[in-house]
């Protein structure tokens, strides 16, 4: 028979540590649950820096500056870093331009990609439409130049690109006007020809006088245009040639006669 006061043999060899239940949970030593709190702040505060750091550098990163510089505007972005920038230059649109003088953009320094690209328009726009209406001494060449800068940037809306092609029509129109003024310049070269032609006459080839009235007739009829159009004649066309005097208004020279030659002087008579 069992004895009922000898223990069973699975109580003594059980896994539970003699003398009850194990410990509640943190009631460690205190040197060991310290270490892992300071291990637990470190890695929140390099977990803090980096995030930090990345927001910083993303924002940066997002940032355009715009700067002038001895009549220059040039373009940045920031880097992919918290502080610092570099050349942006991702079409002609961001590229240097040397500003005519008394233009500035309305705004230089930090500012998002779509305030870059307002106030860039604007500047080209600006400049376009001041080249375009002088008429002395408007520069067509710079006019297009930023006509197709405005055209590469990179929010340009469907009403901004229209406004930027009729723009570029107008430069056509005044490159137009260039070549008419040019074809004035030779049209009269022509037509005095025509007029010494018709007032001396020819001896082989006639129909001089019917050269010089349709000539004037294209003057007349390109003066009727630039008033049509708004444009002032004497700026746009060339001054038209002073009319010779008519053949039968000439008088002729009259021929030197022979040089009276001087008396002599009386004598007293004897």
């Amino acid at each position: 028979m069992n004895d009922p006061q000898r223990p069973a043999v699975d109580d003594l060899f059980g896994d539970d540590e003699p003398g009850g239940a194990p410990p509640p949970p943190g009631s460690g030593p205190p040197a060991r649950r310290g270490r892992a709190g300071i291990r637990l702040a470190l890695a929140g505060a390099v977990l803090g820096a980096v995030a930090l750091l990345w927001f910083l550098s993303m924002r940066n990163h997002d940032r355009y500056f715009l700067t002038v510089e001895d009549d220059t505007i040039a373009v940045e972005r920031g880097l992919w870093f918290p502080f610092g920038a570099a050349e942006y230059r991702e079409s002609r649109a961001y590229a240097p331009l040397q500003l005519p003088a008394g233009v500035l953009p309305e705004r230089t320094g930090a500012m998002s990609k779509d305030e870059l690209d307002d106030v860039l328009l604007k500047l080209f726009v600006g400049i376009a439409e001041r080249e375009i209406a002088d008429l002395d001494k408007g520069d067509m060449d710079r006019a297009e130049d930023v006509l197709l800068r405005a055209g590469k940037l990179g929010n340009i809306d469907l009403h901004d690109d229209r406004r930027v092609s009729s723009l570029m029509g107008d430069v056509h129109y005044r490159r137009g006007l260039s070549e008419v003024r040019v074809l004035t310049d030779r049209f009269d070269d022509a037509l005095r020809h025509f007029e010494l032609a018709a007032r001396h006459g020819g001896a082989r080839y006639r129909g001089a006088d019917r050269w010089v009235e349709s000539i004037r007739r294209l003057r007349e009829e390109f003066k009727r245009l630039s008033v049509e159009s708004g444009l002032d004649p004497e700026k746009v066309l060339a001054e038209p040639p002073p009319a010779p005097p008519p053949a039968s208004a000439a008088v002729p020279e009259e021929a030197p006669g022979p040089v009276p030659s001087e008396a002599a002087p009386a004598t007293a008579a004897e």
